[in-house]
């Protein structure tokens, strides 16, 4: 992509940014809000697991919208980088390093959800294990999600800072949203 193609379209950009922005706040909201707090029964690693696995169509789709939030995370920062890399260059790669580490992070504690149905499986070398140590097992796995997700919020609070600065100093665009990075 050229510079005088983001030139030509950076109302386009910011429009598809906005979008995306939209959608990830939209998948975050549902799979907070709609699913794991429905599902997760704080202190009570039985119910939390008969929740999960009555669920449990409804978990895996929650995942999945936890990756596809990722990939537009990702696509995000592709967009606010070329935006406002002629800004400061310096600034918008450290909040992209930032963000980058943040969406790591978060790919990778993705990956507890899912490592919380396993011990609800059939598998055969499950049986040696009593049904309430198989529960604890998966509330490991989602306490585990829920330390390295706000490890990820550190690194995301970082981008915040950084690009909130930069979109502040842009002159493009609005001031406020600066700020209210």
């Amino acid at each position: 992509m050229s510079d005088r193609t983001v030139k030509a379209w950076p109302q386009v950009y910011a429009r598809i940014g906005g979008a995306l922005y939209l959608i990830i706040i939209v998948i975050g909201l549902f799979g907070e809000a709609f699913v794991r707090d429905k599902l997760i029964v704080s202190g009570d690693a039985t119910a939390t697991a008969k929740n999960i696995m009555a669920s449990e169509s409804l978990w895996r789709f929650h995942i999945a919208a936890e990756l596809f939030l990722l990939i537009c995370a990702i696509v995000l920062l592709m967009i606010l980088f070329v935006l406002l890399r002629p800004v400061s260059r310096e600034l918008t790669l450290l909040a992209a390093f930032f963000n980058l580490v943040s969406i790591g992070l978060e790919a990778a504690t993705t990956m507890y959800l899912i490592v919380a149905l396993f011990p609800m499986g059939s598998s055969a070398y499950l049986k040696v294990f009593a049904p309430e140590q198989l529960y604890a097992m998966a509330t490991l796995s989602l306490k585990s999600h829920g330390y390295g997700f706000g490890v990820s919020l550190i690194f995301f609070g970082c981008f915040c800072v950084v690009i909130g600065r930069v979109i502040f100093r842009s002159g493009f665009l609005p001031k406020a949203v600066g700020v209210l990075m």
